[in-house]
């Protein structure tokens, strides 16, 4: 009788994962709004992301709109699709092609995915990423002042080995001085050191020399997380997963797997199949899903943003001057990364530096001293234009289309001072 007993009690007792628990903390948690969950502090580029979210149908279990199968789609594109319908039914524990009928859980399901790439290095790239990383860590207030920022912590995965903490540290500082802080009397700019040094202390840094090793650091970051012995961000949520950049180790990947496939000559195609089921050998397209895997599982535990930069070689994303969103052909960069990287991200930008204008071959030394000015003012003024990158463009819904052109044709400009970055939207 007791064994009984002991049995329907057990068998009421409902079971809950660790992911499960977390989510419904976030949702106790009032200081995170869904305003703060779901964006990234930059209205224009948070206008951008909302568009690119995937709308949620009205009826549960509809199949959503936002990975259109075309009849042009190519096995490239037909292939990234796939693939991340299963990573995103892998990582949520759901059957692919489901909606929800509530938007904000919608929201919940697809959380941000940014890429930020260029064809050329000294871009703007890293600096946006610390722009958005500051943001993150700053108070939402600071006295009577509104600082906008998420008081959240940021895992920042440094895989160039460039990552600069004084940058960082003056990015913040101008996002402050920006908000008009000091403003009290009796704050000092030692005041602001102490904000910036206490913000900093969230932002956790990890430096992977190698893919594996990416993947091995992304594979333990729940661990290192939820280990509140290791770190000061208990007491704040993950805002953003930052990785500077995705395609750091890509070369050496390739040049890894063109051996592998060459060792392979010959062998049974069984014995290659097991070879990378146990991955006992090395395979390009299989080490990127696993990383791409691991994101998503994080992302789905964590609830946090994900923003990532990539070098795309193969040209200039635009031509010798400025980028005008008015142009008929608006530049475009084909994803560097395996699938599903094509079609992993929510939104894929491009940042491009205002270029200088060349020298004509025949103009005379006298002539090119007097217009250099014009030049060095181009370079002093820092101007980085950012646009949505259009590749793909004839697979998008027309929703989509419509509003991303809506929105100043998806593109938006910021600077890059000595004293930090200047967004150049209206609210900053």
């Amino acid at each position: 009788m007791a064994a009984n007993l002991g049995a329907r009690l057990l068998a009421d007792i409902h079971q809950e994962g660790l992911d499960e628990i977390l989510s419904a903390l976030a949702h106790l948690n009032p200081g995170q709004s869904s305003h703060n969950r779901h964006s990234l502090g930059v209205p224009s580029l948070d206008a951008l992301l909302e568009v690119s979210l995937p709308k949620a149908s009205a009826v549960p279990g509809a199949v959503k709109d936002e990975q259109p199968q075309s009849p042009n789609e190519s096995s490239e594109q037909k292939k990234d699709r796939e693939m991340l319908l299963r990573l995103e039914s892998a990582a949520q524990d759901q059957p692919p092609d489901v909606s929800f009928s509530d938007p904000e859980d919608s929201k919940k399901q697809h959380n941000l995915i940014v890429e930020i790439a260029s064809s050329l290095s000294a871009s703007g790239k890293s600096q946006l990423l610390y722009y958005l990383t500051a943001l993150a860590i700053l108070p939402q207030k600071c006295g009577n002042n509104s600082v906008s920022g998420r008081e959240a912590a940021v895992v920042f995965i440094d895989t160039d080995n460039r990552f600069d903490a004084e940058r960082l540290r003056t990015v913040a500082r101008g996002i402050l001085q920006q908000r008009g802080l000091p403003a009290k009397p009796g704050e000092t700019p030692d005041h602001l050191e102490t904000l910036l040094a206490s913000s900093l202390q969230h932002v956790h840094v990890f430096r992977p020399q190698s893919s594996s090793a990416l993947l091995a650091t992304i594979h333990t970051l729940d661990s290192y997380l939820l280990d509140l012995s290791r770190h000061r961000s208990a007491s704040r949520p993950l805002q953003m997963i930052a990785i500077d950049s995705a395609t750091a180790f890509l070369w050496q990947d390739r040049l890894r797997d063109e051996v592998s496939r060459t060792e392979e000559i010959g062998r049974p195609q069984a014995e290659i199949n097991s070879g990378r089921q146990q991955k006992t050998s090395f395979h390009l397209s299989n080490l990127y899903a696993e990383v791409a895997r691991e994101l998503k599982d994080l992302q789905s535990q964590f609830q946090c943003a994900i923003v990532y930069t990539a070098t795309v070689s193969g040209g200039r994303a635009s031509g010798p001057g400025p980028y005008d969103p008015s142009q008929a052909r608006v530049p475009s960069l084909r994803p560097a990364l395996p699938a599903p990287w094509g079609t992993f991200p929510t939104l894929r930008l491009i940042v491009h530096r205002s270029s200088v204008r060349p020298f004509p071959p025949s103009m005379a030394a006298q002539a090119a001293a007097k217009d250099a000015p014009s030049r060095q003012s181009v370079v002093q003024q820092g101007k980085i234009s950012a646009w949505v990158n259009p590749w793909g463009r004839d697979e998008w819904p027309r929703r989509m289309v419509e509003a991303i052109e809506a929105n100043n044709s998806g593109s938006f400009s910021f600077y890059i001072r000595d004293s930090g970055v200047e967004m150049t939207d209206p609210y900053h």
